[in-house]
């Protein structure tokens, strides 16, 4: 009898140490083996700046109409957290900033990694650094910078001022219709119905493709050094051409008239100089090696 008495009491003992060990442990962690997930909702004014600073993970940020950003982040190890600055202390926030802080400076890759997304005021002007991740922008009325390492980066319907660079990572940029400042060193540039006036794109190896209108008094230059470039535009388009591939070719199939007191340019070959339609806006395409095409849209 003693010996059940003894068993049973050590049984209840090891039970009740069970218990208490787990009551020790964050929920979060027992339920996603390590997972965090933050929501955070800040009031604002109605043209904050927001800066984002994540090492690797997903960044999606989207306008609404609401004075307020909807921040939530799901932080893929115990090893980082989220590190979150509003100025002022006070009242609402004028400048939001939000980053990945690293708990243990010798994990590397997925360890790192967190995903963010953010609903931020339309009006709001944006800066967003993320080396490895990737990054998706959706419409907003302010400035936007973006800068990745190896990420891609797609932007849509974004009015201000926007700037995006990449060294391999690809970069899409969609109805955009403030300026334009878009590179890469190996990633592709896609631009699609920009109503831009401005637009400077470039990427050494990478390809560039346009398709869509250029606006009347629009200035548009597109580089590559060794990537292709192919542009697709309506009839309608109206503008003026400056186009030549150094060591590449030149592929046209619209209808270009010549520049007065300049000899008629093949229609395939180095350089293309003309206009076509009215000449409206200014296309200026450069590449190294690579093939322009330029073609309409069907």
């Amino acid at each position: 009898m003693l010996d059940r008495y003894l068993k049973a009491n050590a049984r209840e003992r090891q039970q009740s140490w069970q218990i208490l060990f787990l009551s020790l442990i964050p929920a979060g962690l027992l339920g996603a083996a390590g997972v965090a997930h933050l929501e955070k909702t800040i009031e604002t004014i109605a043209n904050p700046r927001i800066s984002l600073a994540n090492l690797q993970g997903q960044v999606v940020v989207r306008g609404w109409d609401k004075s307020q950003v909807h921040a939530t982040w799901v932080g893929l190890s115990p090893r980082v957290e989220l590190d979150t600055e509003v100025l002022p202390h006070k009242g609402p926030a004028e400048k939001v900033h939000f980053s990945t802080h690293v708990l243990d400076p010798l994990v590397s890759g997925k360890d790192c990694a967190a995903d963010y997304t953010l609903d931020v005021p339309v009006n709001s002007s944006l800066e967003i650094r993320s080396p490895q991740g990737s990054v998706q922008i959706e419409k907003l009325q302010g400035d936007a910078s973006v800068e990745s390492v190896g990420g891609t980066i797609s932007v849509t319907d974004v009015a201000g001022h926007l700037s995006v660079r990449s060294v391999g990572g690809n970069i899409e940029v969609i109805r955009p219709s403030g300026r334009v400042e878009a590179y890469s060193i190996t990633g592709n540039l896609h631009f699609v119905s920009p109503t831009s006036s401005k637009l400077r794109g470039s990427t050494t190896s990478g390809k560039i493709t346009y398709e869509g209108d250029f606006a009347p008094g629009g200035d548009y230059t597109l580089s590559a050094y060794s990537g292709d470039m192919e542009i697709l535009c309506p009839p309608s388009a109206s503008f003026e051409l400056n186009a030549k591939s150094v060591r590449g070719r030149l592929e046209n199939a619209v209808a270009i008239t010549p520049r007065r007191h300049a000899p008629s340019p093949p229609a395939t070959g180095y350089s293309l100089l003309g206009t076509h339609n009215t000449g409206e806006a200014t296309v200026e395409l450069t590449s190294y090696s690579g093939t322009i095409r330029i073609r309409q849209q069907h």
